[in-house]
């Protein structure tokens, strides 16, 4: 049987993620329950310049239900990577246990010291109203890999447990 995952379990901020790819390691944490981010890179390089295959980041932080428009900070996340040149190629919506959740793909071409990388990302979001934290995660792939870590990342995202 080969394992593909692993319980990811950050105590301090009480996150947990049931099915996190074996090949992600956490580089950077800062923050506490109610605001903060965790960011993790995949242990394989794709070249010295690009750096690792893929990062993922998690951020976090304390909203209350009644000043929260869950809609505009979905359509202010896409804003906001729009304005650095990601373009949205699909939006989806589920649901992650009893929480709304949001997820669009998008891509970009950007250059790093004369060389063009074609970058695909994946963002999810969501609020968890029980611990009222509104919930970022995002992931930059190289095209190249995208396709064999895509389905990987959508397990992980959909394995999320916030409370």
């Amino acid at each position: 049987m080969e394992y593909n995952y692993y319980v990811y379990n950050k105590a301090e901020c009480n996150i947990t993620i049931n099915k996190m790819p074996i090949w992600f390691k956490e580089i950077e944490y800062e923050g506490d329950e109610n605001n903060g981010y965790i960011i993790m890179h995949s242990q394989n390089d794709c070249d010295e310049i690009w750096g690792p295959n893929t990062k993922l980041e998690i951020k976090w932080e304390k909203r209350e239900r009644m000043n929260l428009f869950y809609y505009k900070e979905v359509e202010k996340s896409i804003e906001t990577y729009n304005a650095i040149g990601i373009v949205v190629t699909k939006k989806e919506r589920d649901w992650l246990m009893s929480h709304e959740f949001t997820f669009w793909f998008g891509q970009r071409r950007k250059m790093i010291r004369k060389r063009y990388y074609v970058e695909k990302v994946i963002h999810g979001i969501f609020y968890c109203e029980i611990t009222e934290r509104l919930f970022s995660i995002h992931t930059s792939i190289i095209e190249s890999m995208y396709e064999n870590y895509k389905p990987n990342i959508i397990k992980s995202y959909n394995s999320v447990e916030c409370h």
